[in-house]
């Protein structure tokens, strides 16, 4: 299933697809960040705070642009979240010490708003609740 898969690029069309959302995820949330750090005091417990919130709302819009473009892109898109996600705790970006659910957070709750939040959407629309 794989090698045909490959054979027939759609692996390749959906990992461009990904990358390409992954990289507007990534515009979405330094432009998020320059609006709060001028709209609010650029101090640690504010970056705390707000940055679960900025991250968990961006990794969700990315998944439904994804999903609208390609829904085998989300999968592949989860998992760009997975590695960057783990890579910056590795790295230890965070400068400011944190309980451990706050890092575990942001590796299960990311990837889990890729996938799940079109899933939502898509369901909640036949129900007829979203237009």
């Amino acid at each position: 299933m794989v090698w045909t898969s490959l054979r027939s690029g759609n692996c390749f069309i959906s990992m461009s697809i990904a990358m390409g959302v992954y990289i507007f995820m990534g515009t979405l949330k330094f432009a998020a960040d320059m609006i709060i750090s001028k709209l609010f005091s650029p101090d640690q417990t504010t970056h705390v705070i707000l940055t679960p919130i900025v991250f968990l709302t961006t990794t969700a819009i990315g998944g439904c642009v994804a999903a609208r473009i390609r829904r085998g892109a989300t999968i592949l898109l989860a998992l760009m979240v997975t590695i960057t996600v783990a890579i910056l705790i590795d790295l230890k970006v965070c400068s400011m010490p944190v309980p451990w659910w706050y890092q575990f957070g942001f590796l299960t709750l990311g990837p889990l708003a890729v996938i799940i939040t079109p899933t939502l959407l898509k369901r909640l629309k036949q129900l007829g609740a979203v237009t």
